[in-house]
């Protein structure tokens, strides 16, 4: 059994490769493709390439029988609001009538899950909708923030220290979360979005990679029950596809 994935951006995608390798995500199925990178190329990232490329593509539904989709919820009011606006992109200009007639179902117990049917194949649309306070957007960085200020952010923290380095985990996430945002507040530059927050993360820990690759090494840090509990929605729209009809 095969879920083809299609996301946003790279992160989701080696999040959720980190989540099925762990286990958190099901082995009953595997991703298509299976190494999680882009069905499309690093060259379509972003909302506006993927959703661009998603209208261009005839073949994906027709081979697709399960397909996620990945998208944030942005500074969209509801994720059933970013939802419609999503459906009202695919509709417009869609090369293939198949995307013409998308239409989202909301799924029972979760306000950021969607399904549809098309030509046969099963589409469950996942909206990101995490954000710390402040931020005005939501989004899947907001899930890498929740791990980090969550009940085990010392464990997870302990381990991102570069080796060799003797540094204090505690004083480093005190850095990130109080005093690198508040000497910008001072300053009279608020941050508004989740990913201002991870670089605070990042600079903080000396991370010498992307956010990306950052955001992987948390996710590997994280114990597994609290990425059950951070990832839920993510998990349930893994095993809504799995399910199919027997639902």
């Amino acid at each position: 059994m095969e879920i083809f994935v299609v996301t946003e951006g790279a992160t989701e995608r080696q999040v959720g490769k980190v989540l099925y390798e762990r286990e958190v995500l099901s082995r009953r199925a595997r991703p298509r493709p299976r190494d999680w990178k882009s069905i499309y190329g690093q060259t379509r990232e972003g909302y506006e390439q993927v959703v661009a490329a998603l209208k261009g593509d005839e073949a994906l539904l027709a081979e697709a029988k399960r397909l996620l989709l990945v998208f944030d919820q942005e500074s969209s009011s509801s994720p059933a609001t970013r939802a419609a606006q999503i459906a009202q992109d695919l509709h417009r200009g869609s090369a293939t009538g198949l995307w013409q007639q998308v239409s989202w179902n909301p799924v029972d117990g979760w306000e950021n899950l969607f399904e549809c049917r098309l030509a046969g194949s099963h589409v469950v649309l996942h909206i990101s909708d995490a954000a710390v306070a402040n931020a005005n957007r939501h989004d899947f960085d907001g899930y890498i923030l929740r791990l980090l200020r969550g009940p085990h952010k010392l464990k997870i923290a302990a381990k991102l220290v570069p080796e060799g380095l003797n540094l204090n985990p505690q004083a480093l996430l005190q850095k990130a979360e109080r005093e690198i945002t508040q000497m910008m507040e001072r300053n009279g530059f608020p941050w508004t979005h989740n990913k201002s927050w991870l670089y605070a993360y990042i600079t903080a820990f000396q991370f010498r990679q992307s956010h990306v690759g950052f955001a992987k090494e948390v996710v590997k840090s994280a114990p597994a029950s609290e990425l059950r509990q951070v990832f839920a929605s993510l998990i349930a729209a893994w095993n809504l596809l799995i399910q199919g009809d027997d639902r």
